[in-house]
């Protein structure tokens, strides 16, 4: 019989992170005596389906060894077609990724013995160690590339290219577990692959100022929860369950995980010189007071591009997922996180 805790490990995250991060784990579950199992991805998407076999096969406890995207893939691995995570299956996280916002918003202490005596305790039923936790799902349609880059899964089935008609099938759907956003927020994460690590904290900044430099904002129409409709021009609409994004900004200071809304962030029509300043205010949370800037609580919201020029693209949890029309949604309580 395979034992109840799975760790799915993305080996390459946060450019040598895991090598790092893992051994001092591996020493406090060997401390503690807590029988688990370790698989390592192959690739792009094969998280999402070793977590869909761990809970299969009987996992109780699916840890995430990675970033913000890995824990990304075993949401969508574990939760599958429903909206919420099998009864009895809890998820977790050891951070060991470029940004790790999900586990910064969290709060919860990192240290490896602490970390190994959650798990640990979540596996034997105690309630302090389990938190249930909203998710995000987002409908959107599939293109082939996001952002001038390969969208996450392209490589996995037929998408529609930039332009071309609805995908066989129709739209795509994606659970999101800390923040998705369309317009600029997508441009950035693919730079910010193309930047060494070693940057640290500067390195979603420096993506932030390199996309600035050429940015144009966009006419949308979003249509929010209440039946109303906004149409404006936007430089990025950005929907958050979790407070941090972006390697550490403060995107939204408000933001709950399990009080079953996301914080929607909208930047309005900004000048050049406005968003330059956004890339420092941003780290902590300054940006709320800019006249651009408004916070919206919400079930859900969809927005479509309607200046009648190339598509708004999407990303969730920094994977680049396709492009507009998009619409979120939230799943109340959908997940038991170790945490």
């Amino acid at each position: 019989m395979r034992p109840p805790l799975r760790f799915i490990a993305h080996h390459g995250a946060g450019r040598g992170a895991f090598s790092r991060r893992w051994p001092p784990i591996a020493e406090a579950l060997a401390r503690q005596a807590v029988e688990h199992e370790v698989v390592v991805t192959e690739g792009a998407g094969h998280a999402a389906d070793l977590a869909r076999e761990a809970v299969e096969e009987g996992a109780r406890l699916v840890v995430a060894v990675g970033g913000d995207g890995t824990i990304h893939e075993v949401v969508n691995g574990v939760l599958g077609d429903a909206d919420r995570a099998p009864d009895g299956v809890i998820v977790g996280l050891i951070p060991a990724g470029r940004g790790s916002d999900y586990a910064r918003g969290m709060g919860f202490d990192t240290a490896p013995d602490a970390i190994v005596g959650r798990f640990a305790a979540a596996l034997e039923g105690d309630p302090s160690a389990v938190r249930r936790v909203d998710l995000g799902e987002v409908t959107f349609r599939p293109s082939a590339v996001v952002a001038g880059r390969p969208a996450a899964g392209a490589n996995e089935g037929p998408l529609a290219d930039d332009g071309a008609g609805d995908p066989p099938g129709g739209p795509a759907r994606r659970r999101f577990i800390n923040e998705a956003g369309i317009g600029f927020s997508p441009f950035v994460a693919q730079r910010t692959a193309r930047f060494p690590a070693q940057l640290g904290a500067w390195l979603y900044t420096l993506a932030g100022i390199v996309t600035i430099v050429d940015w144009r904002h966009r006419e949308l129409a979003l249509t929010w929860d209440d039946g109303s409709r906004q149409v404006g021009r936007f430089a990025s609409v950005e929907v958050a369950l979790g407070r941090y994004a972006g390697g550490g900004m403060l995107l939204a200071p408000g933001a709950v995980l399990d009080d079953g809304v996301f914080d929607v962030m909208t930047i309005g029509e900004a000048s050049r010189p406005e968003l330059f300043s956004f890339s420092w205010r941003l780290r902590s949370g300054a940006h709320l007071s800019s006249p651009v800037v408004a916070v919206r609580r919400a079930r859900s919201l969809t927005a479509e591009v309607i200046d009648g020029r190339e598509a708004v693209y999407l990303q969730a949890d920094g994977e680049l997922l396709g492009r507009d029309p998009v619409t979120f949604r939230v799943l109340p309580d959908a997940l038991a996180f170790a945490g």
